[in-house]
């Protein structure tokens, strides 16, 4: 019996250790506990050998959102489990089902049955917010740009925020970005509703009829609110908020084209342009042909053809493609050819013709450039005579031979005009400097502040550790505390070998110190003179000690004279003397403190790129780097060349101007500064003087302001120096070489401080951490909104230098010298100093 239920318990382990290890591994959708447009795939007991790829869903987007692992024991059995979850979106409300598909993982490969969500929100929100695709016109020329507007209409009472941008695909339409929202509110049925629009235009390049497709996007909404009183909280739900499907008829152009016809579609503009229109043979001759407009420019495939004599040699670079800042269908396609005549005679240039259709009145136009005429000479002789020649003769001048005639007297008109230099091309920006280098950044007005007063407070508690010392050494009670604490050590001396004869050397110091203590000024004082009856038998017994014949004291002496020190204290040190004038001022240091004291008190990779002629890469390297590090002046410098060398001469002045504050002494820095001020046509006005300094601009354009800032910081410290210096030598053996020095210190420290006052003043606003420039020109507004028409607004010219304050929405408040203030989009603004 106790055999087979040795056996049966041994069954029933294994099988419970095998039912253990034997977990079941599964793969399954479970829906989120936090949030209803969110689900969850649950890994249990096994783990995806990758990220694992979710079927499509027409109509829905499923992107993942977080991942986690967990691990439970229920019943001493362990689960684990990872978990990822994904946002929903869908088209409307309805459900979304997720067909079954397999997955790898570390188990093997297994199923995930089919899921179907619940519904994307509560059914109470339906009406809540909804949207519109409102094209410009339904029937369209194919290559027809069109403008199209996407309106998000929401409840005021329940929005919260926009989660995402309009998620649209445009295809098979060729369509620009939507444009920053343009919120606006009206009311409906008695209820506020916000209504956010978004701006683009497209156009369709093939026939037909052509369903758009619907915008997906996410909007929060509040529903309610959680909790009571304090402790409340709003509820947020997130809903796809999807826009309706319009249909377009797109009318194939009409047939036959003309010959010309290259497929553009809207409205454009021809020049033709030669410069110059006399030349002499080898002169070069620009050919500049520019092709303009509104249109389907991506499908314009150039600029047409231009026929040129064989006597010219040409040199044709590749056509420069120019469009508006944020604007795919209205560009400028420039190109200049250069031509060479190699004979003399009269050439025609052009006409040069482009068809195009007119969507407007639905007909094919041809534009013309006209012919321009070119005269090519033989070249010209040359301006100085090398041999001699007869002069012209008159009728009031004699005939003259060659033979009869001076050569140095002859005179010809052309050799009267003396060779000049020529004058020197005009500026171009120069080539980027290597590296980085970061400028200082101008402290706060209080950390400046700080960082003054802290050298005088070092000062300050330097004078007061030598006025502690001093009022020590001064203290007339210090000898009989010096005494009190020698004689303790002496009568301890004394008592360590009781049995042995005293020496006379103790003996003698603590007489000598007895007297200190009592202030017995006699030089060899006898028992009598001490007015204490314990201390006159002490002293008495010592002299017998030292001068009878049996040298030895009393058994009892040592803890008598013990004693006797206890019941004599001496007062300690007291602080209040450390204010006693000639402790706090000495003589010497009163006199030069009042004397100089209130003087003071009142004084690669990119440059490659650029060297390649991509701008618009170095372009972005720079600005990059300039993200990263905002006071990397070099980069500042480099960015203002690439963007001048694109034609973008606001953004490049400003950026000059900004490179120039942060480290004004660099000589490129200034020399571009000057050019790019030229080509830009305005300058911010603390830095105009510096176009033409004076010698206080000079002085300040040897340091940026944060550097002139540093150096004032420096000549308090160097000041505190010079009077600690001062106090030291006042406190000590008192030399007048050292005090020369340090008056000398504190001479250049004071002219170090207002040199740095007048350079750091000299920027004005540019010296301020929060200083801005509007590097285009733009409109200052009385709130931060578009929208109200009614408001009160400014011209704000390029170039205008503010601080910048509050922020809201992409706006920010400005506040100029004058005290003005206002609103101006972020954009529009670039900091000098973040």
């Amino acid at each position: 019996m106790p055999m087979r239920l040795a056996r049966l318990a041994l069954l029933l382990s294994v099988s419970l250790l095998l039912a253990a290890v034997a977990r079941a591994q599964a793969v399954r959708w479970e829906p989120s506990d936090n949030d209803p447009a969110e689900i969850v795939l649950v890994f249990e007991n096994c783990a995806p050998s990758s990220a694992p790829r979710v079927p499509a869903v027409d109509g829905a987007k499923i992107d993942l959102s977080g991942q986690m692992t967990r691990t439970e024991f229920i019943n001493f059995r362990r689960t684990d489990y990872v978990q990822f979850t994904y946002r929903v979106s869908g088209r409307g409300n309805a459900p979304i089902t997720i067909p079954a598909f397999e997955v790898k993982t570390d188990k093997g490969n297994l199923r995930v049955p089919a899921f179907t969500t619940a519904a994307a929100r509560n059914p109470s929100l339906d009406n809540a917010a909804s949207s519109s695709l409102q094209p410009g016109s339904t029937t369209l020329w194919a290559g027809e740009v069109f403008p199209i507007t996407y309106v998000l209409d929401v409840a005021r009472r329940n929005f919260n925020q926009l989660e995402t941008n309009p998620d649209w695909n445009a295809t098979p339409l060729v369509a620009e970005d939507w444009s920053k929202p343009e919120p606006g509110e009206r009311i409906v049925n008695g209820e506020a509703r916000l209504n956010i629009v978004y701006r683009a235009r497209a156009y369709a390049k093939t026939p037909g009829a052509l369903p758009l497709n619907s915008v997906l996007q996410n909007v929060r909404l509040q529903t309610g609110s959680i909790g009571f009183g304090l402790f409340s909280a709003p509820r947020i739900e997130r809903i796809s908020v999807e826009s309706d499907r319009p249909a377009l008829t797109i009318r194939p152009l009409p047939v036959p084209a003309p010959a010309g016809f290259s497929g553009g579609v809207g409205q454009f503009k021809l020049v033709s342009k030669v410069v110059p229109e006399k030349a002499a043979v080898g002169e070069p001759v620009t050919w500049t042909l520019e092709l303009s407009g509104t249109g389907n420019w991506p499908d314009v495939a150039g600029l047409p053809q231009r026929d040129v004599s064989n006597d010219f040699q040409v040199v044709q670079p590749k056509a420069k493609r120019t469009p508006a800042d944020g604007k795919l269908f209205d560009v400028t396609l420039a190109e200049d050819v250069v031509l060479v005549p190699t004979k003399a005679g009269n050439y025609n240039l052009g006409p040069v013709s482009f068809s195009y259709f007119d969507p407007k009145s639905g007909t094919y136009k041809t534009i013309s450039a006209p012919r321009t005429t070119v005269i090519i000479t033989a070249p010209e002789a040359s301006k100085f005579n090398v041999a001699p020649t007869a002069p012209a003769q008159t009728p009031d001048t004699p005939p003259t031979t060659s033979a009869t005639t001076d050569p140095s007297k002859i005179s010809n008109p052309k050799s009267q005009i003396p060779p000049s230099a020529p004058a020197a091309p005009a500026g171009i920006p120069r080539d980027p400097l290597p590296g980085t280098a970061t400028a200082s950044t101008p402290l706060s007005l209080r950390s400046l502040a700080v960082w003054l007063i802290a050298p005088f407070a070092g000062v300050l508690a330097y004078w007061f550790v030598l006025a502690v010392r001093r009022a020590q050494q001064t203290d007339p009670l210090r000898p009989r505390r010096d005494a009190h604490a020698r004689l303790a050590a002496t009568i301890k001396q004394l008592g360590s070998n009781p049995g042995a004869a005293p020496s006379p050397q103790l003996l003698l110091a603590w007489q000598r110190d007895a007297a200190v203590i009592w202030q017995v000024a006699h030089a060899a004082p006898s028992a009598t003179a001490l007015p204490h009856a314990d201390w006159s038998a002490l002293w008495a017994e010592t002299d017998r000690a030292l001068y009878g014949t049996q040298p030895s004291l009393p058994s009892d002496w040592s803890l008598r004279a013990t004693a006797a020190l206890a019941a004599k204290p001496v007062p300690g040190f007291n602080p209040l003397r450390l204010f006693l004038p000639r402790n706090l001022f000495p003589f010497a240091a009163l006199l030069v403190l009042a004397f100089l004291l209130a003087p003071a008190l009142r004084a690669a990779e990119p440059a490659v790129a650029y060297a390649d002629g991509k701008f618009p890469a170095a372009e972005k390297a720079w600005r990059e780097a300039l993200a990263k590090n905002p006071t990397d002046w070099i980069a500042r410098h480099n960015l203002a060349l690439a963007l001048a060398q694109q034609d973008k001469v606001p953004e490049a002045a400003a950026q000059a101007a900004i490179a120039f504050v942060q480290n004004p002494a660099h000589p490129s820095v200034r020399w571009h500064l000057a050019l790019a001020s030229e080509k830009g046509g305005t300058i911010p006005a603390p830095l105009a003087p510096f176009l033409h300094p004076t010698p206080r601009e000079s002085l300040a354009q040897l340091a940026s302001p944060a550097t002139w800032q540093r150096v004032l910081v420096a000549s308090a410290f160097l000041t505190a120096l010079a009077l600690a210096w001062l106090l030291t030598n006042s406190y000590g053996r008192r030399s007048g070489l050292v005090s020369f020095g340090a008056i000398a210190l504190i001479v250049v420290s004071v002219a170090l401080a207002a040199a740095s006052v007048i350079g750091w003043k000299t920027y004005a606003t540019a010296a301020d951490r929060a200083a801005v420039i509007a590097f285009r020109g733009g409109t200052l507004r009385s709130i931060p909104t578009e929208a109200d028409t009614t408001q009160k607004t400014s011209p704000l010219p390029a170039g205008s230098i503010a601080l910048a304050g509050r922020t809201l929405l992409g706006w920010t408040q400005l506040t100029f010298d004058n005290g003005q203030t206002g609103w101006v989009r972020n954009e529009e603004l670039l900091p000098l100093w973040r």
